[in-house]
This record gives structure tokens, C-alpha cells and sequence, in this order.
């Protein structure tokens, strides 16, 4: 699992000049970071590892729109598209479309990739209408490693999480002899803030 950030840029956010230097809680900082890595992901209506997308091609499935756009999973590179142009779903139903040729990725001018559209002065007409039509493999993900403001959001949470364990508030607890961390299953609202535009632009996806 990616973390956005790491236990360093969490004490460094520290007043306490003692704290930016002290290593003994980087094995805790680094579960709350973790955890606060898969909430953020949960939030912003993505998957595990949404701003840290894999080195890997993976494949994945859509229905067909019955459009000339089909918007797909949030993409920093796609290798191949394939469309079952007859509506069928079996391996050989399958045909692959050329990029620029077939169909243009977009946004045209910046990434994520979010949308396939149909090159009007091609020979295709459209996404067929029909279920796990469209075939595309690439690298799925918002981004190859977390943007400055995701990091920030993360760096935040585990902070509060951390000071809120500290200071014994109700809505979070310490464990010493375990080295454990109990702490509320919510984004702090400032940290909502900063990540409210990459829930928006998944609206509806």
C-alpha cells in the first residue's frame, strides 16, 4: 500500500523542536499514515493507492455508453482500448481501436486521462450499448505519487490524530504498552477542505 507521506514531513509540521528530531514514534506515525492514506482514498471516491498509481498495466471493464464518449477510471497512461463492437464478451469479440485513429483520450492536455472519445472522421460509431463492452488496459490511478495537497492533507490528519492521543481527548485514546493508537474513523474538516476537488471531480463517475 502507497503512503502519502512519511513520518519525517509529519514531525517536521511539529512546534516542538524536540519532536521534529525524535524517531521513536515514526512505527506509529507510520500505521497512522497508512491508515490516513486508505481514508483519503475512501473520500475523494477513489481506490487504494488513488494518488500513488501502480508501475504496472492492469486491465479493466466498462459498459458501453451507446455514445461516442465513455468515461473510464481515473488513468495516467492506457496502452491499449479494445471494444467488443457487436456487443459480444468473449475473448475474440473483442477488437482493438488505435489511438488518434479510433478514438483521443481527454482531457487532451493534461492527466488524469478520464473520458474516451470516438474520432468523428473515423470508421467507428460509437460505444456499442452493452455490458463489460469496452476492454481498456493501462495505469490505472490520479497520479504517479501524491500531489503537494494530498501530502499536506495526510500530514495534517496523523498529526491531529497523533496530538489528540497525546493530549487523552475523548475522541481518541493512547495505548502505550501496545504502541497503539486508537482514533476517530473521520477526515478532520480542514483536511476535507483541502481534498473537497478530487471528490468533486469524481462526482458522477
Amino acid at each position: 500500500m502507497a503512503d502519502y507521506t512519511t513520518a519525517l514531513a509529519v514531525r517536521s509540521l511539529a512546534t516542538d523542536s524536540g519532536f521534529t528530531t525524535d524517531t521513536s514514534y515514526d512505527t506509529l506515525l507510520g500505521s497512522l499514515i497508512t491508515a490516513a492514506s486508505r481514508m483519503i482514498d475512501r473520500y475523494v471516491g477513489g481506490w487504494d493507492n488513488y494518488f500513488a498509481s501502480s508501475t504496472d498495466d492492469e486491465t479493466r471493464y466498462y459498459n458501453g455508453s451507446g455514445t461516442d464518449e465513455l468515461d473510464i477510471d481515473a488513468s495516467i497512461s492506457i496502452t491499449s482500448v479494445a471494444v467488443a463492437e457487436d456487443g459480444g464478451r468473449a475473448a475474440t469479440d473483442y477488437t482493438d481501436w488505435t489511438v488518434t485513429t479510433d478514438y483521443y483520450t481527454h482531457p487532451y492536455n493534461a492527466l488524469p486521462i478520464r473520458k474516451l472519445i470516438v474520432e468523428e472522421d473515423g470508421d467507428k460509431y460509437g460505444f456499442h450499448r452493452s455490458r463489460k463492452s469496452v476492454k481498456v488496459t493501462g495505469r490505472f490511478g490520479y497520479s504517479e505519487s501524491a500531489p503537494a495537497d494530498v501530502a499536506l492533507a495526510c500530514q495534517i490528519q496523523v498529526s491531529r490524530w497523533f496530538m489528540r492521543a497525546k493530549g487523552s481527548f475523548q475522541d481518541a485514546s493512547a495505548a502505550a504498552s501496545v504502541g497503539q493508537i486508537m482514533y476517530t474513523k473521520e477526515l478532520d474538516p480542514d483536511v476535507k477542505n483541502l481534498l473537497h476537488h478530487y471528490r468533486v471531480m469524481n462526482e458522477g463517475l
